[in-house]
């Protein structure tokens, strides 16, 4: 069974920055992230919700590491 090209490419130092950006750059992002996965939002999916698109993909490719750091800063996503 071949791996698909996509999950092969995974760019998480890319991943990283955006994360850390929402999270320690933007009040406004970070405030919202804060807040819905308080309310029992899954963070990975507020996470893709909050950055443009082509992220969104790029986070979805790199799931498992960007669970991996998101439970590193105290935001675990459901499993």
């Amino acid at each position: 069974m071949a791996l698909d090209p996509a999950r092969a490419a995974c760019d998480f130092s890319a991943v990283k920055q955006e994360i850390d950006g929402v999270l320690d750059r933007d009040a406004a992002r970070a405030a919202k992230f804060r807040y819905e996965v308080a309310t029992g939002s899954d963070s990975i999916a507020v996470l893709e919700s909050l950055v443009p698109p082509e992220m969104a993909k790029k986070i979805d490719i790199c799931r498992f590491e960007t669970a991996e750091y998101l439970t590193k800063r105290g935001f675990p996503p459901f499993h």
